[in-house]
């Protein structure tokens, strides 16, 4: 549609006049229709920059109905995509003046920052992007569909990562209840989510998060192998047999404990089929399950092609050196299970590590609380029965004299017994 520039303020300025007129009459029903074809007839003669003023001056009006703001708002959205690119981002900061602050309005606000930042990460303005992104409050939005308010949020920790802001990733990370992304129904983004939290805790080095992050993926995985095809970015890999071995792997790197030894057995139980395809993996958690003594040397158990130790994911050589520590640790709990004394040379015979590893790795371990032994460096020896304190020895005491005062109750017992069926 094509009229002059005269005619089409002389238009603009008499619809104005009705809008006025309509307005201070409280007469919704005119108002909603006069407001309308003013964005229609901008949008017609594509006098896009008119309508952005428009907008917002129309929305500033005394007495401006709510309706009315809406109409205009979800004409423009719709309007968006027959525009260029410079004529969106134009339209789009003339919609988010008119929307901000307005309850009302904060779907459609939230849905042009969206945009917005879209075009910033598009153009590698991440910095700019997250200022504007990390502004908004999704998590609070009552009116906005469930999945869309979890996709908002899960953008806004994909550009955290891409800024490398992991302080502010994990703060996001926050926002979604872990019980809200259970649903079947929205399997995909739980997946996108924990593939996210495996991002931040892998690049802290928090073993034990990471694996239980893993654990969610693969519980998805395993009740639908269709998720398989879910997109996540920066390289994340959805494939089951990827996902198990980094879970049972990352599950092996972290520290000792009754829920680890826990995990690896549930592996072992829920996901033995899984493990068929995996051998090599599937006797290094049955090895650590055990109370054997198990090679020190990583590159035994055949598993360096792992994900985990791949050089293009940050920290793998550290992972390298955690996973050969475990192997270490798991043999030093052994000798404590079999011996209450060994030489340190026998230990580092067996297991093929130098005195001075060996005596660094054990005060780690007694550290942690992991092991319960001296070193008595003059005769070479790790003494795993140590003296006792007072208030063990009382505690033990106090333990077996109940032990004596109860078989003296029932031998007396018994006797009584006795002499009740003879006499």
């Amino acid at each position: 549609m094509i009229i002059e520039e005269n005619e089409f303020d002389k238009q603009i300025d008499d619809l104005l006049n009705k809008e006025k007129t309509a307005r201070l009459a409280n007469n919704l029903v005119e108002t909603l229709k006069i407001t309308k074809q003013i964005a229609r007839l901008c949008f017609d003669t594509k006098q896009y920059s008119k309508f952005n003023e428009l907008i917002v001056s129309l929305s500033k009006k005394r007495g401006q109905p709510k309706k009315a703001q809406i109409e205009l708002v979800q004409m423009a959205m719709a309007e968006l995509k027959t525009l260029t690119i410079n004529q969106k981002l134009e339209m789009i900061d003339a919609i988010m003046k008119v929307c901000e602050k307005k309850i009302y309005l904060e779907v459609e606000y939230a849905r042009c920052v969206l945009m917005l930042t879209q075009y910033k990460e598009d153009d590698n303005q991440i910095a700019d992007a997250a200022k504007i992104l990390q502004e908004v409050q999704v998590e609070t939005y009552g009116s906005m569909d469930k999945r869309e308010k979890l996709e908002f949020i899960l953008y806004q920790m994909k550009i955290m990562i891409k800024k490398l802001d992991y302080v502010r990733l994990f703060i996001i990370s926050k926002k979604i209840e872990p019980k809200n992304i259970e649903d079947d129904n929205i399997a995909d983004l739980k997946i996108i989510y924990y593939s996210f939290l495996v991002i931040y805790y892998r690049h802290e080095n928090n073993y034990q998060e990471t694996a239980h992050a893993y654990s969610k993926i693969l519980e998805s995985l395993h009740k639908n192998r269709q998720l398989e095809a879910t997109k996540v970015d920066f390289n994340f890999k959805i494939d089951y047999n990827t996902i198990l071995e980094n879970y049972a792997l990352y599950t092996i790197l972290s520290q000792y404990s009754d829920d680890k030894q826990k995990q690896l057995q549930n592996i072992i139980t829920t996901y033995k089929y899984g493990l068929e395809a995996l051998p090599n993996l599937q006797q290094l958690i049955q090895a650590f399950l055990g109370t054997e003594l198990i090679s020190t040397g990583p590159q035994t158990h055949n598993i360096q092609a792992a994900e985990i130790f791949d050089e293009g994911i940050e920290n793998n050589q550290q992972r390298y050196k955690d996973f050969r520590r475990q192997l270490i640790h798991h043999n030093l709990r052994i000798f404590q299970i079999y011996y209450d004394s060994v030489y340190l040379n026998r230990i580092t015979e067996l297991i093929g590590i130098s005195t001075q590893e060996l005596e660094e790795e054990i005060c780690i371990m007694m550290d942690q609380k992991l092991l319960k032994c001296k070193i008595d460096r003059i005769q070479g020896i790790v003494d795993y029965q140590l003296k006792k304190n007072e208030n063990d020895v009382l505690l033990e005491w106090g333990d077996n004299v109940n032990k004596v005062l109860n078989l003296i109750d029932l031998t007396s017992n018994l006797i009584k017994r006795e002499e009740e069926l003879f006499l």
